[in-house]
């Protein structure tokens, strides 16, 4: 049997409630928080809504990544295209769904994040990356 290589899933569970951990992921002041929050000259711009759109980039190190939000279920439930952009170059789209459960204090963010990747080599380099911006929401809650 072959893993997948068109799919990667992760796991968090975050401090803070589903409400809080939504804000985080869907305005421009939550993800600033967080994503990419060490390169000070990253951009966030969120149109929250359903059919909205978000744009984030990081202009000195050549990244953004941009997309539309697909499925929009306030506290729990958020898919989003996915279209990564490397030194200008954009990559084909690709999809990310987050789901957000109350788990006591905390709360389970489960991410999926699904492409037309032909090898894991993929998968893996989302996962770091995935794991790095993760690490960063977990910190910024505690």
């Amino acid at each position: 049997m072959t893993a997948r290589t068109d799919r990667l899933e992760l796991d968090r569970t975050v401090l803070g409630t589903p409400e809080e951990l939504w804000s985080a992921w869907t305005t421009e002041a939550g993800l600033a928080g967080w994503w990419w929050h060490t390169w000070p000259d990253t951009r966030y711009r969120v149109d929250g809504r359903l059919g909205g759109t978000y744009h984030i980039e990081a202009a000195a190190n050549g990244i953004a990544v941009r997309g539309e939000y697909l499925t929009w279920n306030p506290f729990t439930a958020l898919e989003f295209s996915w279209i990564w952009t490397e030194d200008g170059a954009d990559d084909p789209p690709e999809r990310v769904s987050v789901t957000f459960s109350p788990d006591g204090e905390r709360t389970r963010v489960h991410l999926v994040h699904t492409g037309p990747w032909t090898t894991s080599e993929s998968a893996e380099n989302y996962r770091q990356g995935w794991t790095f911006v993760l690490d960063a929401l977990e910190a910024s809650r505690s």
